[in-house]
């Protein structure tokens, strides 16, 4: 073999080994990169189809804030797929669906009077009211029923809850109830947060597949929009929640940046729903539009 000979197999042997190193460099990079956004990407499927998520099991009758049995039911008659519910606790331990126990809230969805603050009602109680004096209350076990017989429906999740030991125990609640009604219902479950935290507290209980990062409990003096948007991207957290404001084209370029879908709640009026949407948003939360 000449000298030629020998130096050109030598730089052909090298690019060989250079070019199967790169490509193995590139291969585990993208093993990696799709391991990372796994989850994210499932879970957040919705979002291309969803520009409504339904508030509080929507609006009926010019009615609000009812989750009710006849709002559950009419809003996925009118459409509505991806649904919110306020979710709280009976004095005796029975997830509910109730946007609060407040004296206030419990005169204006029952007219209950109470001079306690904060009251829960027990469950046979909460059973026997009706919302507005017409519509019936709802159970956890009566919505998880409705969503084993509705296999499109999915269920955005209002705790309130933000001490640990509470998130634990609802979460640890919600996820085994669920599991009785169907093995597929866990993975259309989307828990909101309210801080990093509480990520945390819930993915130890269950993998759950599309989390939203929500607002409204943090100090706005205090908030950084980048700042939430990376720990986002770094737990694959697709979705953020927040109020209208005049900020949101700015803090929708930033998520963008991040690749962050920006919802803003509630909101029922045509005109605003429209300024947001041209401003980039990805949806609303809403009583009302989500039929249009």
């Amino acid at each position: 073999m000449s000298y030629l000979t020998e130096r050109l197999n030598k730089k052909i042997r090298k690019r060989t080994i250079f070019g199967v190193i790169l490509f193995l460099l590139i291969f585990v990079f993208v093993i990696i990169s799709f391991a990372k956004r796994g989850r994210g990407d499932t879970g957040y499927s919705w979002v291309r189809d969803t520009r409504y998520i339904v508030h509080a099991l929507g609006g009926i009758n010019g009615d609000q804030y009812t989750n009710s049995r006849e709002a559950l039911s009419g809003s996925y008659e009118r459409g509505g797929r991806v649904i919110e519910a306020d979710i709280e606790y009976t004095s005796d331990g029975e997830l509910v669906l109730i946007h609060n126990w407040k004296k206030k809230t419990l005169k204006e969805l029952f007219g209950y009077e109470t001079s306690m603050d904060e009251e829960p009602l027990s469950l046979n109680e909460f059973k026997d009211m009706k919302v507005y004096g017409k519509y019936s209350t709802l159970t956890f076990r009566e919505l998880m029923e409705f969503m084993r017989d509705h296999k499109d429906m999915m269920l955005v999740l209002d705790g309130k809850y933000d001490k640990e030991a509470d998130i634990r125990r609802q979460y640890g609640d919600i996820y085994r109830i669920a599991c009785e009604y169907g093995d597929d219902i866990p993975d259309r479950l989307i828990p909101q947060i309210y801080n990093e935290e509480m990520y945390d507290t819930i993915m130890e209980i269950y993998d759950w597949k599309g989390v939203i990062f929500t607002w409204y409990q943090l100090d706005e003096d205090t908030l950084d929009p980048e700042e939430i948007f990376r720990f986002c991207d770094e737990n694959n957290i697709r979705v953020c929640t927040m109020e209208d404001s005049k900020e949101n084209p700015l803090i929708d370029r930033t998520a963008a940046k991040y690749d962050v879908n920006i919802y803003v709640h509630t909101i029922n009026d045509e005109a605003v729903s429209e300024r947001l949407f041209d401003s980039g948003v990805a949806g609303i939360y809403t009583d009302f539009l989500f039929d249009r």
